[in-house]
């Protein structure tokens, strides 16, 4: 994977990472494949790091996989700084998926088919390496909350969130919401599958069964929050303050709960440009620190 140089003041963590990067160039990474049941299988690309350092799962966002910009950016960076590293692309019910999903295609997976994928990559991590972090971009955060919440792991050291997305449609409509949930409720207990389309994340026609639709709707903004603070696992979130992705205010209800947060100036969704170096400093921050104090930017 070729190495990028840029020329910026850096100091602590950040010049670190960077010296190790030009010192030792990445890790020689593998691509593995894991039986998720019975055909149905998923890939990941693994590098193996130092001893020393815990490893890192790291989650791309929405309908996305390994490949997206941001999650190589994460690679790369924590691979020259020494760390292990694995980084699955969740199969979405699609063997061996190598491509990013449309919205509007048949979507057949849900939240739970989500959690079950990553606790089978960590069970696979922890008889590798360990302790474990988990790292999650956008709605890829989400979906590490949905399975931390369903199956707490004393193998996992921390989770760590990039750009978190509030959760379902309607962010700021919940009398909306509330509705589209009990209309999704009823259809799901129907016994024919049925298929509805609304809104999901950056899809503006997201087309699923109104069972994998609901289990993703039912993850609204109060919920997150819920779920941060009533976690006894050390979590951080970094956030741009220029994300366009985000309600007005989520920021700041995020920086109300028991988690850290780290604010970066300008910075968009995607953690690009000169803020990509900001946001790793963070990291690094955070992969040194379970239990630091609160830092802003």
């Amino acid at each position: 994977m070729p190495m990028r140089y840029r020329f910026f003041p850096m100091s602590g963590p950040l010049f670190v990472a960077c010296l190790l990067a030009l010192l030792g160039g990445m890790a020689h990474a593998q691509r593995v494949t894991l039986r998720i049941e019975g055909p149905l299988t998923a890939s990941a690309e693994y590098i193996a790091g130092q001893r020393d350092k815990p490893a890192v799962l790291i989650l791309h966002g929405f309908l996305q996989t390994n490949e997206f910009p941001t999650v190589r950016q994460l690679i790369r960076h924590l691979a020259d700084a020494g760390y292990t590293v694995l980084a699955p692309t969740l199969s979405l019910n699609i063997t061996n998926r190598k491509q990013s999903l449309p919205c509007e295609a048949i979507h057949t997976h849900g939240m739970p088919d989500a959690a079950r994928e990553i606790g089978l990559w960590v069970d696979w991590l922890k008889k590798r390496r360990g302790p474990i972090v988990l790292l999650g971009h956008s709605f890829g955060t989400v979906q590490l909350l949905t399975y931390h919440e369903a199956h707490p792991d004393p193998a996992i050291q921390k989770l760590i969130g990039i750009s978190l997305v509030e959760g379902g449609p309607y962010k700021s409509d919940s009398a909306r919401r509330d509705r589209l949930v009990r209309e999704l409720r009823r259809q799901a207990e129907q016994p024919k599958p049925t298929l509805a389309n609304h809104p999901v994340s950056f899809c503006k026609n997201y087309r699923s069964t109104a069972r994998g639709l609901l289990s993703y709707l039912e993850w609204t903004p109060e919920r997150v929050l819920e779920s941060i603070n009533t976690s006894r696992l050390p979590m951080a979130f970094i956030m741009g303050s220029g994300d366009e992705r985000l309600d007005q205010g989520w920021i700041q209800r995020l920086q109300t709960t028991s988690a850290k947060t780290h604010v970066i100036q300008g910075a968009s969704h995607f953690m690009d440009g000169q803020h990509e170096f900001d946001m790793l400093d963070s990291l690094l921050s955070e992969l040194n620190d379970k239990n630091g104090p609160a830092t802003t930017k």
